[in-house]
């Protein structure tokens, strides 16, 4: 992301724009705004946009605009003696007018967080537009962070945006970063973690980001001595706090499991990652198939398959994007664990 933001600072067009993809939690956002700040440390004119909030071609000439008083006009307009007026094509005409103009100023870097919301259209004027003026030279770059069905999303714009994009999956932390992700803020600050007091925390975050925030903030507020190191009577007192956060977190998950009538697939799921944290899709296939059978629910080929995409859409599990990635691991080890020890939901179709 760095020698893509150097060459965009410099004001080339970059060899490819980026998309960041992951289960929630694992710090998409937090690295989207990391890029922007690099970028505007750079002279980069930054662009935030939002795929929730993106809803037609018209919000987005908005959005983008330097001048938003207008672009409502941009769509069509409506007078008593006239009726509806509709300006055909005018809105992905003016999304390119407006791009090139900034780009043509600065360069230009367009950040899109929940990029998986994006509308379909939108999506593809936007992903297109920016490699025409790419292929015109103009310093121009997209960012865009989503959850894991992104690629698959991108994917039906009907843009050759992927002979030039370069994916980066996002999952748990490595334990050295994890590590690191606790260690460096303290020091940063003139304060200190032991070791075993690292370790601890290492091992109860399981690399999660999201939890590693929430001991991080427990830590930080809780430690006795400020001006010296954490230690394992500070983690001692943060514990409570941290369970009873994740508690919440896994309630909402659980419940999001069964408002998608996946729970019986992701109890299977739980039972073949509790043998190991790695799994081939020759086990995770029949745990799921086996898991709908016992719950009364269709379990043929395209079910099986539906019901992993959205487990894996959710985080619940997660397929790495390296080039061994062939085998799945769990989005949070103690979520399957939470998951396991509720009972199954036993209703019949």
């Amino acid at each position: 992301m760095r020698k893509a933001l150097d060459v965009l600072g410099a004001g080339q067009a970059p060899d490819s724009d980026i998309v960041l993809y992951g289960p929630r939690g694992n710090g998409k956002t937090a690295l989207l705004l990391w890029a922007r700040t690099e970028a505007r440390s750079r002279g980069i004119d930054v662009m935030r946009l939002s795929g929730a909030v993106v809803p037609s071609l018209e919000s987005l000439a908005h959005r983008i605009s330097a001048r938003p008083s207008w672009p409502h006009w941009l769509g069509g307009f409506s007078l008593p003696w006239l009726g509806s007026v509709t300006l055909r094509n005018r809105p992905r005409r003016q999304v390119r007018a407006i791009l090139a103009g900034r780009a043509g100023k600065r360069p230009t870097l367009l950040a899109v967080d929940e990029a998986h919301r994006l509308d379909t259209e939108v999506g593809a004027v936007l992903l297109n537009e920016v490699q025409e003026l790419q292929g015109d030279d103009l310093p121009v770059m997209l960012i865009l962070a989503g959850t894991p069905e992104l690629p698959s999303h991108l994917r039906t714009m009907g843009s050759s945006f992927w002979d030039r994009g370069v994916e980066l999956p996002i999952g748990r932390l490595r334990p050295q970063s994890a590590a690191e992700a606790i260690r460096v803020p303290l020091e940063e600050h003139g304060r200190a973690i032991d070791d075993p007091s690292l370790a601890s925390v290492v091992h109860e975050s399981q690399g999660y980001p999201f939890f590693l925030q929430v001991w991080g903030d427990w830590l930080w507020e809780g430690c006795q001595a400020p001006s010296g190191a954490v230690s394992l009577a500070d983690v001692d007192r943060a514990r409570p706090h941290v369970d009873r956060r994740r508690r919440l977190y896994y309630r909402h998950r659980y419940q999001e499991l069964v408002q998608a009538d996946l729970l019986p697939a992701a109890v299977g799921l739980a039972a073949v990652f509790a043998r190991s944290d790695r799994a081939s899709p020759e086990d995770v296939y029949p745990a799921i198939q086996s898991s709908l059978e016992r719950a009364g629910l269709a379990s043929h080929y395209e079910a099986v398959i539906d019901a992993a995409r959205r487990l894996r859409d959710l985080g619940y599990v997660w397929q790495p994007g390296d080039d061994e990635a062939d085998y799945f691991e769990p989005g949070i080890p103690s979520l399957m664990r939470h998951v396991e020890r509720k009972p199954d939901l036993k209703i019949r179709r």
